[in-house]
């Protein structure tokens, strides 16, 4: 009897040896796969690239602003003055903290790549421990890592980057309600200073 549970015992023993080398090799095969540097590489690409798509928007918004801006000026008869001056110094401002907003997604950007993939990581060596092969392992590693980058970039762009220059819409529109006021003035009253303005005092001779 003793002799049977004996090898019974060592058999187990052989067993668990057996699973835990393979919850070994397919845990170093996980890492290895997550841990390559070239992936390091794609995490700063990602945040490069989103931190590039931001700034266009941000650059263009930039351009939209100053021509606005000159126009709104140039109707108010204030260019080259102070006034002007000061909103220029308020751009800038502007456009500084919409720099630091751009880089900040990209980061972020970088980042919830990283995170997702650590998530696979873990769920990944928590089936190896599971009894998943090594073989499986890599298999399911170098498939996570695609589909991470590919749903990152998309989700990575997705917001809009919202305006940067918010700040300065009153002061454009009060330049277009002004510009408004007097079109509908001459057209109403055919010009500020056309002759048929005060033909009617004239008008009974």
């Amino acid at each position: 009897m003793s002799g049977g549970s004996d090898k019974a015992a060592k058999q187990a023993q052989a067993n668990e040896e057996a699973r835990q080398r393979q919850i070994a090799e397919s845990t170093a095969q996980i890492n290895g796969i997550f841990d390559n540097p070239s992936r390091a590489g794609q995490y700063d690409q990602l945040a490069r690239d989103t931190t590039s798509y931001y700034t266009g928007q941000l650059d263009d918004q930039k351009a939209l602003n100053d021509r606005r801006m000159r126009f709104a000026m140039a109707r108010n008869g204030q260019v080259g003055g102070s006034v002007q001056a000061d909103l220029g110094a308020q751009a800038g401002k502007d456009y500084l903290k919409g720099v630091l907003e751009t880089t900040r997604r990209g980061m972020a950007a970088g980042a919830s790549l990283r995170s997702q993939d650590e998530q696979s990581r873990a769920n990944l060596i928590a089936a190896a421990q599971g009894g998943l092969d090594a073989t499986s392992a890599a298999s399911q590693a170098a498939s996570a890592l695609r589909s991470n980058l590919e749903s990152s970039r998309p989700a990575a762009t997705a917001n809009a980057f919202g305006d940067a220059f918010g700040d300065f819409a009153s002061i454009y529109q009060k330049s277009q309600d002004a510009k408004a006021l007097r079109d509908s003035f001459n057209a109403g009253l055919g010009g500020w200073y056309q002759p048929g303005f005060g033909a009617g005092a004239t008008g009974g001779r």
